[in-house]
């Protein structure tokens, strides 16, 4: 390799061997003489720029170098801290979408020369100002694709040579990127058909396995269409065998041949095509030059023995092993079975491993000794095979002793959809599998239009799914690309709050927690789209979330979320543990931890001390927890609702839905409308405004400066929008009207409020609001 200057001084030995033994060299040491560095000469620095809320701010740098390639990175520091770099902000001109929150921002370039002399530019301040009047702006949000690829009906999955991934779905061919970043198309489109010619206007019909050559070639099992179809190098498809629309069973030359609905097909070591011709319950052998003959099978059972007069039921998936072995999964005998190779034709076919029965808990075992729910995809690794059964499971079979295990899987919860390790990933079973780096695999899960990772270990963890989204196609994404899923709905509460880095961090209608930086990028931080599975604690996807609607954090970033009936705790490391109550059951139980029941969590607020409050609407109560998660009730009557003020033995409350805390120490409480104030010793409850039927106060955010900000979430429409109480005043002023026709999409009064599902301070006079299935922030003078 090119030497650098870290080289010099390296020591080299050779070790040179033969059958007789062998023998090393002695050391040459490696001296490497650097030239002067190539000279960077900034020739503009960035300058400082004033902007209004709401307005893109742009910086810009230009340098030359005496040699090597001008590189560009840009950093920021906000109140003090050190310079970090900015994802992404490698261009001459660097722009962002600011909020109140940037002002004071510093934003410098740091420039090199192919990685030498790197030297920083001045750094630029930035400084954003309050707007004349309120302003409604999109809330910046960059890396999601508004055309995310369908996945909806992915199945046969298959690595190729640069290591990226082919996938069947639906009525097109898919690529997955070999980084798992990204789904392009391959061939096909949205119309269903059998067209050949190039790859934009040819068409498929439930597509299911799919095979590659050494040159490139892919191979289709055209389901629908009763073919096998051939995607050369460039995209062009042809049909290679079969009539399109046309089933049957018959042996013969390209479109001469019959099949009924194949399902699985392989390449095997001679060049031939393997395909399980699913209906026909027969496997079939299809040179690429379309001739077609049938390889082992007879009619629709269960038999050993000979090729001609073995029996299959819905033969599934196919593999060939590297001595001509024919691998089968018999999804409708719950059977894996191998044809064995004898010279160039198929010889007896037996049972490797399942023994006919769906007897739970589909145990492990040696053979007829395992259990194996209708297996069907699978994928050849060494010496083993690794297929997906309707259980639920990824099993793993030795071909050598039929020995049966169990990769990931949950015995216990069945089929689902849930990431995570070993008895707690859930996968919805019959589904395609392929080969991923360092023994792990990727598989697709139909059931829920899902793609996974499976490490060697078993670790679930989903990249792309289309559970809870309508069909989307002809674009690219994975699922950290997803739209953000915020509620339209009238009574659909969410949780956002802002984290110390000044990120905003969000609940999402289809269980999950994004977090969306200062720059406006998007990262998962907890939950997966549409998991199926309730309240169990995991880091990241693996956590399953039930009723995400309220989420606060504390001065470390910790986040502590309102889901269902339960609080949970999310680390700074996305780690979810549940801190108090059930997910599952409700009730009104003070005690510790998971001992404790909560009527329901709507909103959170960390107090002075650090410990987390909670209003539990379904018992009128706020409640409190420490650190240690014991729970009490802080103000109220378990059960016992009402609007009485005065001190704590004799007041009620009625629903309480917000918290926010006072400078002094006392709470504010948003209580069915009227927005209330418990005192700093939890000693009593005054109401500072009553909901008089022209504004809501279903949520409360507090400014520095003593502002009250509420709106509503309410069944009568007419008292949503968004309220402003000033510091001393008793009556509020609309600071964003009601608009039934709200939101649309645009920019300052183009943007519209209707009911409002969450709100946060996202700085000094800027809140950020989820409102009708958007997310805009709202400038206040």
């Amino acid at each position: 390799p090119a030497a650098a200057a870290g080289d010099s001084g390296a020591v080299f030995t050779v070790a040179v061997s033969n059958a007789f033994g062998s023998v090393t060299s002695g050391p040459a040491t490696l001296t490497v003489t650097m030239g002067a560095p190539p000279v960077l000469t900034i020739t503009q620095q960035p300058v400082a720029v004033g902007v209004v809320s709401g307005a893109m701010a742009s910086f810009t740098v230009a340098g030359t170098c005496s040699s090597g390639t001008l590189g560009i990175h840009w950093q920021r520091s906000q109140g003090g801290a050190a310079f970090a770099d900015i994802a992404g902000a490698t261009a001459a001109t660097y722009s962002v979408a600011t909020t109140l929150a940037d002002n004071g921002a510093q934003v410098r370039a740091v420039l090199d020369c192919s990685g030498q002399s790197a030297t920083p530019s001045s750094a630029a301040i930035l400084t954003v100002t309050a707007p004349g009047t309120i302003t409604l702006t999109p809330t910046p949000v960059i890396g999601l694709s508004s055309g995310l690829a369908d996945t909806a009906g992915a199945y046969g999955i298959d690595q190729v040579a640069d290591g990226s991934f082919v996938l069947t779905n639906g009525p097109r061919i898919q690529r997955l990127s070999a980084d798992l970043s990204i789904i392009t198309p391959v061939a096909g489109g949205d119309i269903v058909g059998s067209a050949d010619g190039a790859a934009a206007t040819a068409s498929f019909k439930s597509p299911e396995g799919i095979a590659h050559d050494s040159a490139g070639n892919l191979f289709v099992a055209d389901t629908g269409n009763h073919t096998i179809r051939r995607i050369a190098i460039d995209g062009t498809v042809t049909t290679i065998a079969g009539m399109a629309g046309v089933s049957g069973s018959a042996d013969g030359t390209g479109s001469a041949a019959r099949f009924n609905n194949p399902v699985g097909i392989a390449l095997g070591p001679d060049g031939d095509l393997y395909v399980a011709d699913t209906q026909n319950h027969v496997i079939r052998r299809v040179t690429v030059g379309g001739v077609v003959t049938t390889y082992a099978g007879s009619t629709q059972g269960y038999a050993e023995g000979p090729a001609a007069t073995a029996q299959f039921n819905l033969p599934s998936g196919i593999a060939v092993a590297a001595n001509g072995d024919v691998i089968v999964t018999d999804y409708g005998n719950n059977r894996v079975r191998r044809i064995v190779r004898a010279g160039n034709a198929a010889g007896a076919v037996e049972t490797l491993a399942g023994n006919g029965t769906q007897a739970l808990p589909y145990p492990d075992g040696v053979g007829t000794a395992g259990v194996i729910r209708s297996p069907s995809g699978m994928v050849l690794r060494g010496n083993t095979v690794v297929l997906q059964d309707l259980g639920g499971l990824l099993r793993q079979i030795d071909l050598a002793t039929g020995a049966v295990t169990t990769i990931t899987g949950a015995r216990t919860l069945g089929a689902g959809y849930a990431d995570g390790p070993l008895g707690a990933a859930r996968l919805a079973g019959a589904g395609g599998v392929a080969l991923a780096p360092s023994g792990g695999y990727v598989v697709t899960n139909p059931t829920v239009g899902g793609i996974a990772t499976v490490s060697a270990t078993g670790d679930v963890h989903t990249i792309a799914t289309s559970r809870a989204f309508g069909v989307v196609s002809g674009g690219t994404g994975v699922l950290a690309q997803m739209p953000l899923a915020l509620a339209a709905g009238t009574f659909q509460t969410l949780g956002v709050t802002v984290d110390p880095a000044g990120s905003i961090v969000l609940t999402e209608t289809v269980r999950d927690v994004r977090r969306i930086s200062p720059s406006g990028a998007v990262t998962p931080v907890a939950g997966l789209v549409g998991s199926t599975g309730n309240g169990v604690d995991g880091v990241g996807s693996a956590a399953q979330l039930q009723t995400p609607r309220s989420l606060v954090s504390n001065s470390a970033g910790v986040l502590y979320l309102g889901d269902g009936n339960a609080v949970r705790r999310i680390g700074t490391d996305n780690a979810v543990t549940t801190l108090a109550g059930s997910i599952t059951s409700s009730g009104a139980v003070d005690g510790n931890g998971a001992a404790a029941r909560f009527g329901a969590v709507f909103g959170l607020a960390i107090g002075p001390t650090g410990d987390v409050f909670v209003c539990d609407p379904f018992n009128n109560a706020v409640r409190r927890i420490d650190a240690a998660g014991n729970v009490t009730t802080y103000f109220g009557v378990l059960g016992q609702s009402g609007n009485a003020d005065g001190p704590i033995a004799t007041a009620r409350l009625n629903f309480p839905s917000s918290l926010a805390f006072m400078p002094d120490g006392s709470l504010l409480v948003a209580d069915y409308g009227s927005i209330r104030r418990i005192s700093a010793d939890g000693s009593s409850i005054t109401t500072i405004y009553t909901v008089t039927g022209a504004a809501a106060a279903g949520i409360i955010v507090l400014a520095p400066d003593g502002t009250i900000y509420f709106g509503g979430n309410v069944s009568n429409l007419l008292s949503s929008g968004l309220y402003k109480l000033a510091p001393g005043a008793s009556t509020p002023t609309v600071a964003v009207a009601y608009d039934i026709f709200g939101p649309i999409l645009g920019s300052g009064s183009g943007i519209r409020v209707n009911s409002i599902n969450g709100m946060a301070l996202l700085g000094p006079n800027q809140l950020v609001v989820l409102t009708g299935g958007q997310m805009i922030t709202v400038s206040v003078p």
